[in-house]
Formats: structure tokens, sequence, C-alpha cells
């Protein structure tokens, strides 16, 4: 690998700015000579040797070679990863696809007698929160929101409430402290994760969830740090919010 972590964590601030403009400007770099880029950057063309060499390159044209070698990979992986997406909407569950569906038919009905609904969630997931509401609500079943930990609880009677909670990881400690408060107040909750071997999957009175991989990403962070980021897609939680609220609201009885 031409770039990696460890390599890309030890450049200097010039050093970044060039790597940052070979990455946003990849499909220019094997027409661009040396002086050019350079002129490009503001840099000597020293200094973009300097930096070829830091990767390991004899100079400029290896560099570009193995640049140009570098992509090949990537988009291959696109390619496969396009082709393999079926794995987000085929994805599986330790009890498998009918208890998943007994059980999303289950908190349907409750959904359906509760005086209010409010879908809770931080990040994407606060996002997930929205849509479900959003959701429920265009179906002709108002629902509420909450996508930030520091809106404050009203403390009033919550028996007939229901929170849907969602978590990629089941372990957002706002969130669960969240839910406790909720709990506390009488409320009914139903918690969407990946896995079911969570806090918030433990803390809810039915659980509903999905096993999909986690995945690794690159990503400049703050000072221009790469860091990895754990994330996994949201898309079975929109899947699960989906079934939920139609088979809440009665058009799908009978999960495809």
């Amino acid at each position: 690998m031409l770039f990696n972590q460890d390599v890309i964590n030890k450049f200097n601030s010039i050093e970044m700015n060039i790597y940052l403009y070979i990455q946003e400007h990849a499909t220019e770099i094997e027409e661009l000579k040396i002086r050019e880029l350079a002129t490009r950057l503001h840099v000597s063309t020293a200094t973009i040797l300097r930096f070829c060499k830091k990767l390991g390159c004899s100079g400029y044209a290896e560099f570009k070679y193995k640049f140009k070698d570098s992509l090949q990979p990537a988009v291959t992986s696109f390619t496969n990863e396009i082709q393999n997406s079926s794995k987000y909407f085929h994805f599986t569950t330790s009890e498998g696809a009918e208890v998943l569906e007994l059980s999303i038919i289950e908190v349907a009905e409750i959904l359906r007698t509760a005086n209010k609904v409010i879908f809770i969630g931080e990040g994407t997931s606060g996002v997930m929160a929205k849509y479900g509401a959003l959701s429920l609500t265009m179906l002709g079943r108002s629902a509420q929101h909450i996508d930030t930990p520091y809106i404050p609880i009203p403390v009033e009677e919550h028996q007939n409430t229901v929170v849907i909670a969602l978590s990629v990881s089941g372990e957002t400690m706002s969130l669960v402290d969240r839910l406790e408060s909720f709990k506390a107040l009488g409320a009914k909750i139903v918690s969407i994760t990946n896995g079911k071997d969570n806090t918030i999957s433990r803390l809810a009175d039915h659980s509903l969830y999905y096993d999909i991989p986690r995945e690794e990403f690159l990503v400049i962070g703050a000072k221009k740090v790469v860091i990895k980021v754990n994330s996994a897609s949201q898309v079975p939680a929109m899947y699960l919010i989906e079934m939920l609220v139609r088979t809440c609201i009665g058009t799908t009885r009978k999960l495809t």
C-alpha cells in the first residue's frame, strides 16, 4: 500500500497538503509533470521529490506508477461493494427471519395502542429516529423524535408511552441514561441495534436487531491527523423502521 496510516500521520503540514491535493485530483496526477504539480501546490520540485522518497519511491516517475497502480484495487473494491450490497438488505439474526417477523408484529401491536410514540437516537441513529417519527406521522399515527441527549425529559407519566431507541453499537451511554429515565417513568422501551448482546438491547422490553459487520474507514480528523472510524450501514435499521411502521398502521401484515 502506497499510503498507510502510520506514514500519513508522520507527514508535516506541507506534505499533508500534497497528500490531500493528490487524493482530490487523483485522475490528473498521471498527466502532471513534477514542475506542474509543484507550481499548483506552490512548493519546489525538491519538496515533491522528498515527499515521493518518504513513500519509498526513488522519484516522481516511480511515485506516479505506484499511485496509478494503487487506484486499481480501489475501483475493483468499489465495484465489488456495489455488487455485494445485498448484504445490507439480507442481513441475518441468530434467531432467523421468522422470529424477527413475529417480533416486529408484536411490537407493532404495542405501538398501535400506545398513547405516545417517541423515536430516540444520536448521530446517524438520530437521523434514523427523525426518519422513523416522520414515517409514522405521515401514515397517520402521531410520533415524536429526540436526536440529542441534552433535551430534558418532562417528569410526567409515561405508562402508555413507547420509546424506540436506535443505536448501532447499543452502548451509547448518554442514550442509556435517557432510556433509564423513560423506563423509570413507566415507558416501554424498544431497541433497534446491530446485534443483541449490548446494554441498550438488554435494557429494552422488546429488542429488534440485525447482524452486519462493522467497517473501518480512514478519515482526516482534527489537525489533519488520519484516524480510523468504525461504522456500520443504517440500511438494516431503516428496513426495520419501515416494516415496523407499516405493520403498525396495517399496510403490511407479512414481511417479504
